[in-house]
């Protein structure tokens, strides 16, 4: 006979995402299941992230090596072993296993099962033997690397985001296909590390990112040698006995590249298990069909199930860890669980970093917006450390009221995101200028652009009364 569950809650995923929304809520006294889907965890391991995030670390301290001279030190090439950067990079990572550790999630109040999932109706979820009939149902299953359809590419050996973290030698000359954040920040890494890097955006450049900060980032990516073929698409990849071509069509004509090794990085897609779902008939985006239709707070076309991080389409590590926040607070009845587009900030990690939140749109601002800018080159933080590139752009509206900020350069994540908090609790420009900052730190730049503003507005009657008083006075 069937064992029945009735949580309230029951997760469905294997990976960071949904571990981490469990132990929220189970935190938070709820009861909660957790339903590990080992097809997830391949494309969302536990570790993942902090992986990742070891391995830049390895190319920028080898750009450091390498740059010395900037700081008074000599400069020297580096000697990168990638058999021990992915070593490192694995045991770091594999340092928070027991976090995840089944045992240590039942020790919790966690059920975890495991094994082939899928939905009878809308209230009820089979595994295995076991019937679940949850007050809500999360779909955290994930997303999987989109792999365009080019001729030639399912005849060679390819990477993605994902599995190129296996890696273990020295490419020679690895052509990145795609645009996006993950594709510019593993290009650098890979040319930090010795690598010839070519990088074809096939279609964009970090869309959604103000063009103005992009332009800024890849002239910095070019001066560390990285190739940037804005100007082509890659139409074929042609197999041979030695590495493999690549066929490009570019405004001039056809061109073609020789190279080692190909990385596809052109985004994720949700991993939406038909098995799981079919008896469901969710809701699709209409301008995406292989996205689910969901809420801001993220809610499907039923009641009783949700989805977050890559099974709701969001694939930014911090975004979907908020989602996980608000959904808990939802459950517990705390909030409303929903995420506001215009405070998320958008980070690339790259050197220099590129961030933004809300209205930053090239071109010439909406009527009442103005535009503020800074040059974070110029601060004292930036001077100290030799980094001589960065931008601030802010968007106010009247009233001084901040709509939008974009941050290339040394600090720019951590601007962007004191800027965004400042825009969820709608403090204003001149709010910022009345911080205490510490120095040297690349966020004064906030307090030159407040205090300029400041000195632009016009004086109030009274003040320039009180002003011309005074000189009379004795």
């Amino acid at each position: 006979m069937a064992d029945t569950l009735k949580p309230d809650l029951c997760v469905i995923g294997g990976g960071a995402l949904a571990i981490d929304l469990a132990l929220q809520a189970a935190q938070g006294g709820l009861d909660v299941v957790l339903v590990a889907s080992a097809a997830t965890e391949a494309v969302d391991p536990p570790q993942g992230q902090l992986r990742r995030a070891a391995f830049l670390a390895s190319a920028a301290r080898a750009q450091a090596i390498r740059t010395g001279g900037q700081v008074g030190l000599d400069n020297a090439e580096p000697k990168p072993n990638f058999r021990a950067i992915g070593e490192h990079a694995a045991s770091v990572a594999a340092a928070t296993a027991p976090r995840d550790a089944d045992e240590r999630l039942a020790a919790l109040g966690i059920a975890v099962l495991s094994g082939a999932a899928r939905f009878t109706d809308q209230r009820s979820l089979n595994c295995g033997d076991t019937a679940i009939r949850a007050r809500q149902f999360v779909l955290a299953t994930g997303a999987a690397p989109v792999i365009p359809p080019l001729p030639g590419l399912d005849a060679v050996p390819y990477f993605t985001p994902d599995t190129i973290a296996d890696n273990i030698r020295k490419l020679s000359h690895l052509v990145v296909i795609g645009g996006t954040p993950e594709s510019l920040e593993l290009a650098q890494a890979y040319r930090r590390l010795g690598a010839m890097v070519t990088v074809v955006p096939q279609g964009g450049m970090l869309p959604g990112f103000e063009p103005e900060l992009v332009a800024v980032l890849l002239q910095a990516l070019r001066e560390e040698g990285v190739v940037v073929r804005d100007d082509a698409e890659v139409t074929a990849i042609v197999p041979r006995s030695q590495g493999t071509g690549v066929t490009l069509r570019a405004a001039g004509g056809e061109d073609s590249l020789d190279v080692s090794h190909v990385l596809v990085a052109m985004g994720r897609a949700p991993l939406l298990d038909s098995g799981l779902l079919d008896k469901l008939k969710l809701r699709r985006d209409r301008l995406r069909p292989d996205h689910l239709l969901v809420g801001p707070d993220g809610q499907t076309s039923s009641g009783r199930i949700s989805a977050i991080g890559g099974a709701a389409g969001e694939h930014q590590p911090h975004v979907a860890a908020r989602q996980v926040n608000l959904l808990v607070e939802r459950l517990l009845g705390l909030g409303n669980g929903r995420l506001d587009p215009r405070h998320v900030p958008l980070f690339v990690v790259t050197e220099p970093a590129l961030a933004q939140v809300g209205l930053v749109a090239a071109g010439k601002p909406r009527a009442g917006h103005n535009v503020l800018r800074a040059n974070l080159a110029e601060t004292d933080a930036a001077r100290a450390a030799g980094q001589m590139q960065g931008a601030v752009r802010l968007v106010t509206t009247r009233g001084d009221v901040i709509v939008g900020a974009g941050a290339i350069g040394a600090g720019a994540g951590e601007i962007v995101a004191m800027l965004a908090l400042a825009m969820a609790r709608g403090l204003r420009l001149g709010d910022l200028g009345r911080l205490a900052l510490p120095q040297p730190s690349a966020a004064v730049a906030l307090l030159d652009l407040a205090a300029r503003h400041q000195a632009q507005q016009p004086r109030p009657g009274w003040t320039r009364r009180l002003s011309g008083l005074r000189r009379l006075l004795p």
